[in-house]
């Protein structure tokens, strides 16, 4: 499947993120991250991984002066239920990993109603590369900085949702 216009600069903008901090680290402060964080109206100290997802996607339009589809959220988990978004089940995924493209949005379900995201950059066998808000190289939802991660697709809890 060939990348839309928006989904190659999401991609570009994301790249050119990888390795943002917080400041301090453990914060979830920072003039990078409080960046992110206001793109959806919330100020730091806030969990930042949807935050940053939004954000890319906001660089995105405005560098290419088109709209942005991502649902303006800092929650996960409600970006997955209200996204306008194609959804694409991780059961569907497991079962068809060419279903996932680069540039669509995985989201994790956590306990307590919680959630992680980031996006999708590669998919190569039962495995994503992603880009990631909010994490490190532990795989964390509380991490310290912007990193690029590989996931086993059958540890996406939710799903992905595909912007086109």
């Amino acid at each position: 499947m060939s990348e839309t216009n928006l989904i190659a600069e999401v991609l570009k903008v994301a790249r050119n993120e990888i390795g943002v901090k917080e400041v301090p680290p453990g914060s979830n402060s920072g003039p990078r991250v409080e960046e992110y964080l206001k793109s959806v109206n919330l100020g730091p100290d806030n969990a930042w991984c949807a935050a940053f997802v939004f954000w890319c996607f906001k660089q995105a339009a405005a560098n290419l002066n088109c709209v942005n589809p991502v649902l303006k959220t800092a929650s996960c988990m409600i970006h997955w239920q209200k996204t306008k978004g194609v959804k694409i089940t991780v059961e569907d995924a497991i079962n068809n990993p060419d279903l996932i493209s680069p540039g669509d949005i995985f989201i994790i379900r956590r306990q307590g109603g919680k959630g992680h995201t980031g996006i999708v950059i590669g998919i190569s066998n039962d495995y994503i590369q992603t880009i990631e808000g909010n994490s490190n190289s532990f795989h964390s939802a509380e991490g310290e900085g912007v990193v690029a991660l590989q996931r086993k697709i059958d540890t996406i809890t939710a799903g992905f949702i595909k912007y086109q």
